[in-house]
């Protein structure tokens, strides 16, 4: 199937234009872009061409883009949208991710789940995604089964994880000793097993969950020890080098808190995280690391150094009080970044078009010199070319160019009023935009999103089967996960406050 799309406007983020607007011809065969040309001669030259595309349509009216990447989500947390209130991470994650009282989900509820993630990308004009999924209580070759199932149906593009714990969730946390009643602290560190036992099975898992994609080009595994402080040293040295063995992303949460920073100090003799992951040879241009707050100037120039990409997710970030990353001393410093909407409890959408704007606008606060501002091209290279990078697909998607694949977004710019009067596609397409105007998403050559309807799947169908299935399954769980929040709560909440006072921070040398 070819289609020949003639006087577009174009925002390519490819290595000549950038984000800057212009007219062309894009031409796609298959799954590639074949051809991106100067506006072609009127449809009747190309009669009788025996090469002439299938289908030619007059684009005049259309903005084409490269899909947008969501470099960081988490799947899991579709089913807990809209659960909780602006919330420390710590205190967040007991009702998110209750490390006890979850009962596995049927399958067909994960296959769900997971739909309604890539019904709400697609529609947003994400053609490409990293899921660090999160299922809970474990993850097993046939829960990712249902996950790959669901993204393959929708005809999105994605990379799903396999994370990997060995530490007890009461050593991940700061000043737990001092806060934490004794019998929850042996409680807790007795129920871990044995780190070589968990080692065995999880790579085992690895090996099992990556040969599921085989045959599925739009899907890919990624290895995911799920932070520093939350994994052995011993883990994460295996991850990284089965990572780099297998060609596939290793993903890592850094230094999303303060109490994140404030373990850290303790546990590394003076060290910060990434000066210890460099010594262990884990960082490198594999390497994905979601949010990366709380780092120093010498963190940066190694993160830089290593080729690794951290992913900025600004409105996780705002809802759980993490902090602000550090845009222009992250772009300084030479530190490729991509942007992710993190999960959809923690944000609580799948739309990045929204964490594109978030984050144009966000860091005019962080600097009254306004040359260090976001620059709209630095956003949209953030959503597109480092966000591809980040999910582990190169340069196959991000820009429009010949050899590429074909993931494409095409906004009617006569739809609605973002793009009127048209002005600067780039600026309104950051600042105007919301995903009203897209007419259609193309995802390896294949239409999978026109006018607001998902072409691939019957998705009213498939919402309907999830709100049933996720309101039976969740009238029995959520009260639980309440009552253990509650009663969790007031030490976490100790921990938390001992953390982001504790003597140092003021004088600690960091990016900002």
């Amino acid at each position: 199937m070819s289609t020949l799309w003639q006087n577009a406007l174009l925002i390519a983020q490819d290595d000549e234009h950038g984000s800057t607007p212009f007219r062309a011809d894009v031409r796609i065969d298959g799954d590639r872009i074949t051809a991106v040309d100067a506006p072609y001669a009127p449809t009747s030259a190309l009669a009788g061409d025996a090469d002439a595309p299938r289908s030619i349509v007059d684009a005049t009216h259309l903005l084409i883009t490269p899909g947008l990447v969501n470099a960081h989500t988490h799947s899991w947390e579709i089913l807990v949208r809209g659960t909780s209130d602006p919330l420390p991470l710590e205190i967040w994650t007991l009702l998110s991710y209750p490390p006890t009282g979850v009962e596995p989900l049927p399958e067909r509820l994960i296959y769900l789940r997971t739909m309604v993630a890539a019904i709400e990308s697609l529609l947003g004009g994400t053609t490409a995604l990293l899921d660090d999924v999160g299922e809970l209580p474990d993850q097993s070759p046939s829960t990712i089964a249902q996950v790959y199932a669901a993204y393959d149906a929708a005809g999105i593009r994605a990379t799903c994880t396999g994370v990997g714990i060995d530490v007890p969730i009461v050593d991940r946390l700061p000043f737990a000793d001092e806060v934490l009643p004794a019998e929850i602290l042996r409680a807790s560190r007795e129920s871990m097993p044995p780190s070589a036992d968990v080692q065995d099975a999880y790579f085992g898992f690895c090996a099992a969950a990556r040969a599921l994609t085989t045959g599925r080009p739009r899907l890919r595994f990624a290895v995911a020890p799920s932070a520093p402080q939350r994994v052995t040293d011993e883990l994460l040295v295996r991850a990284a080098a089965e990572a780099r063995a297998e060609g596939e992303v290793l993903h890592l949460h850094l230094l999303e808190t303060r109490a994140q920073q404030t373990l850290a100090r303790t546990r590394y003799a003076g060290r910060t995280i990434v000066e210890h992951l460099d010594e262990l040879g884990v960082l490198g241009p594999n390497v994905t690391l979601a949010h990366g707050i709380w780092l120093t100037a010498g963190d940066l120039e190694l993160i830089a150094a290593s080729g690794a990409t951290v992913v900025h997710n600004p409105l996780s970030n705002l809802k759980l009080g993490s902090g602000v990353l550090g845009w222009r001393a992250l772009h300084d410093a030479g530190v490729r970044v991509a942007l992710g909407t993190d999960g959809a409890s923690s944000n609580d959408t799948m739309r990045m078009l929204d964490v594109v704007k978030a984050t144009a606008g966000l860091h005019t606060l962080t600097d009254p010199d306004y040359r260090t501002w976001p620059t709209v091209d630095e956003v949209l290279h953030a959503a597109t070319v480092a966000g591809a990078r980040a999910a582990g697909w190169g340069d196959e998607v991000g820009s429009i160019a010949p050899g590429r694949k074909a993931d494409l977004v095409l906004y009617d710019l006569t739809a609605g009023t973002a793009f009127t009067p048209l002005n600067d596609a780039a600026q309104q397409l950051v600042f105007a935009e919301n995903g009203s105007s897209i007419h259609q998403v193309w995802v390896d050559g294949r239409l999978v999103v026109e006018d607001g309807r998902c072409t691939r799947i019957d998705a009213d169908a498939l919402l309907a089967e999830f709100r049933e299935a996720a309101g039976v399954y969740l009238a029995e769980a959520l009260p639980r996960w309440r009552a253990f929040q509650s009663e969790m709560e007031p030490f976490v909440r100790e921990a938390y406050l001992r953390a982001t006072a504790s003597e140092g921070h003021e004088n600690e040398e960091d990016h900002r």
